[in-house]
């Protein structure tokens, strides 16, 4: 799903919430807030890496000079990762002030019973500190797998590029695929990687390349490897 709707994960989390609903057997909401709180740690930690990444190519890349690109792109990432964070540190206050609330409208009252039951599951999470810190420390853990993967294949071509600039760039070419233009992030993930490698010193060609394996490995592979287990898992299903 992640590959045939505008951006990145999307589609993806609707269908997960969809499947947890039927293998768990439990209800809708309960299935979608546990993929927001899936969602909430992961972005948390992307949004802080992202504002370190756009921090460092800043003062890299000549396009970025601009001023009020300066302020755009800080503006929306530190109001995400605030939103996010004080998501995380205050559930019980917003689920207070979204409690009273008696919507009218079908499609308001579901969205705030599914808030209110997100909020519910997340203050408990957070009753147990250490599997909060885990949480937090596993997303960033799998989210700087992304730099070490593009730096091994951006060696063979430039041996001595720097992980951290090269890590940037990835992540701030992740965020252009997360905004909801293309399918799966299609073509604004490729178009901006290939550019900030180019402006960190690579031939355009050597940055095509690199673009497309790095692609390959981080989205279409298991996009493949997922599709395939979902075949065999129908099939075992049928002959069960």
């Amino acid at each position: 799903m992640d590959a045939i709707t505008p951006g990145v994960k999307f589609g993806g989390e609707v269908t997960r919430a969809v499947q947890i609903s039927r293998m768990a057997n439990c209800s809708g909401e309960q299935a979608a807030s546990i993929v927001a709180l899936q969602k909430l740690f992961s972005m948390s930690s992307l949004f802080l890496i992202l504002l370190f990444a756009a921090w460092l190519l800043i003062g890299e890349i000549s396009l970025l000079q601009a001023r009020p690109l300066q302020f755009l792109l800080y503006g929306i990432l530190l109001f995400l990762l605030s939103l996010f964070t004080g998501i995380l540190l205050a559930p019980n206050y917003i689920r207070s002030r979204l409690q009273p609330i008696k919507p009218r409208s079908t499609l308001v009252r579901r969205t705030r019973d599914f808030l209110i039951t997100f909020l519910d599951h997340l203050a408990a999470i957070r009753k147990n500190t250490k599997k909060c810190v885990m949480l937090l420390l596993l997303s960033f853990l799998i989210w700087l797998m992304y730099p070490v993967k593009l730096y091994l294949l951006t060696t063979p071509f430039m041996s001595d590029v720097s992980i951290i600039y090269i890590g940037a760039a990835g992540f701030v070419s992740y965020m252009v695929a997360m905004l909801p233009i293309f399918p799966g992030g299609l073509g604004g993930f490729e178009v901006t990687l290939s550019g900030l490698l180019a402006a960190l010193g690579f031939t355009m060609s050597d940055a095509a390349v690199i673009t497309v394996l790095f692609r390959f490995l981080t989205f279409w592979s298991v996009m493949l490897a997922g599709f395939v287990f979902m075949v065999l898992f129908n099939i075992r299903e049928v002959y069960r």
